[in-house]
């Protein structure tokens, strides 16, 4: 519901080539097969433009982050509503995979691995059950931020 909320509000003010979404059921955590979550990683970043950025929610167990691609600047960005803790090894694993083969289908000579920056400036939660919320909160007013200045705010 929320997701096509903000898909039908990026749709509108025509930045669905610039914002894009990838699905927390693809990407949830299985400690079985990261390789399923890197390739849906890669397919995502093959159906938009390189400049545009990709907001993924993900729960590591028992706690919701935001987790933004942006390829073009080679950096991943959490946001965390508990603050500045440090994303699960094997999460950094699957979007750097991900990242990787992307850059090596569309020709791109190999670059550096992508630099991870927690954003600190991000509203926290107050309770120990309002991850989910804020999260989808920082998502829609990094859609509604029209000139995507998310990293400085």
């Amino acid at each position: 519901m929320v997701g096509s909320y903000l898909f039908r509000l990026v749709k509108n003010q025509q930045r669905d080539q610039v914002i894009g979404f990838m699905d927390p059921a693809r990407t949830a955590h299985d400690p079985r097969d990261g390789n399923v979550r890197s390739e849906y990683i890669t397919k995502c970043l093959k159906q938009t433009s390189i400049d545009s950025i990709f907001l993924i929610p993900y729960n590591p167990g028992g706690h919701w982050i935001l987790t933004i691609i942006d390829e073009d600047k080679d950096n991943v960005y959490v946001m965390d509503p508990l603050g500045a803790r440090h994303p699960h090894d094997a999460w950094k694993t699957v979007v750097n995979d991900g990242i990787k083969a992307f850059n090596a289908q569309i020709g791109r000579r190999p670059r550096k691995l992508p630099t991870w920056i927690m954003l600190s400036g991000a509203p926290k939660q107050n309770d120990g059950k309002s991850c989910g919320y804020c999260v989808m909160r920082y998502m829609k007013d990094i859609c509604q931020d029209s000139s995507l200045e998310f990293r400085n705010k």
